[in-house]
């Protein structure tokens, strides 16, 4: 009986627990950055460029998708990352990550995709301007999507302390899985270079990683307002609030009265004169 109650009170613990733990925080940030400048270093290579790179070349020839059933499911896992299912995946997350993480995790879900793809599709592609065919092709605006959604994801599932490890482990590769297969279907059928969608998963996890770091920043001032001016009485001393063996005369205090007790006792030991 007493297993459902303990349960249950470790969902709620997870429902108020930050995105990202306290400790963890330090070694996220740095995952922000990097991805942040391998984004920014394939960028400065291929801005305005308008063909493949030999990278490009060699890696896209491993996922072609041209014929038969590599096509059709290539198109299928591309379309993954267009604007209707962005919609869809946006109005599912969100009262999910609500009940899963309260305010916190909506707050990512709200903040972090779509910060993502508008990072993409309004900043980086019109700023590098590296096209394919009469498309603006870095990042790649599909593979952001699915990316950014995947990775708001993996940060709410690896913060529920209830599931067991190895689940939340299986759910994040699942995630990353299907990250890369849309990717690659993108590249196999020939709407984008490989190094467009490396640069969207840079853009997803340093901006959806930033926003749970923003978030949690947010919530942990909001939650520790510090302490209550009402409490505080402008006519108590400091040292009122002190305990008394703590106040600054009463160690001088102590000791006088040692040596009092001292000398007393001298004198009571002492013969009478007569």
């Amino acid at each position: 009986m007493p297993r459902p109650t303990t349960d249950r009170t470790r969902s709620l613990a997870d429902r108020h627990a930050p995105l990202v733990r306290p400790g963890l925080r330090p070694g996220v940030a740095g995952v922000v950055a990097v991805a942040a400048v391998v984004t920014a270093v394939l960028a400065w290579r291929y801005a305005g460029d308008t063909r493949a790179g030999r990278t490009d070349r060699e890696l896209a020839g491993l996922v072609a998708m041209h014929h038969g059933l590599p096509r059709e499911v290539g198109q299928v896992f591309a379309a993954l990352g267009g604007p209707a299912p962005a919609v869809v995946f946006l109005l599912l997350l969100a009262p999910l990550a609500w009940a899963l993480r309260g305010g916190r995790g909506l707050a990512l879900v709200l903040v972090g995709p779509p910060t993502a793809m508008a990072t993409t599709s309004l900043v980086l592609k019109p700023l590098v301007e590296r096209t394919r065919g009469d498309e603006l092709a870095f990042p790649s605006g599909h593979t952001t999507s699915v990316a950014s959604f995947a990775v708001a994801c993996a940060v709410l599932v690896l913060g529920l302390a209830a599931v067991p490890r190895v689940l939340r482990l299986l759910a994040v590769a699942g995630l990353a899985a299907v990250v890369v297969a849309v990717g690659a279907s993108l590249v196999g059928r020939g709407h984008h270079y490989p190094t467009d969608t490396v640069g969207a998963a840079g853009v997803a996890l340093a901006v959806v990683l930033a926003a749970a770091l923003a978030v949690d920043a947010w919530a942990d001032v909001v939650a520790d307002p510090g302490p209550d001016p009402r409490a505080f009485d402008p006519r108590e001393r400091p040292t009122d609030v002190l305990p008394r063996a703590c106040a600054p005369d009463a160690q001088p205090r102590a000791r006088a009265s040692s040596r009092a007790s001292s000398s007393e006792a001298a004198a009571g030991s002492e013969p009478g004169s007569g």
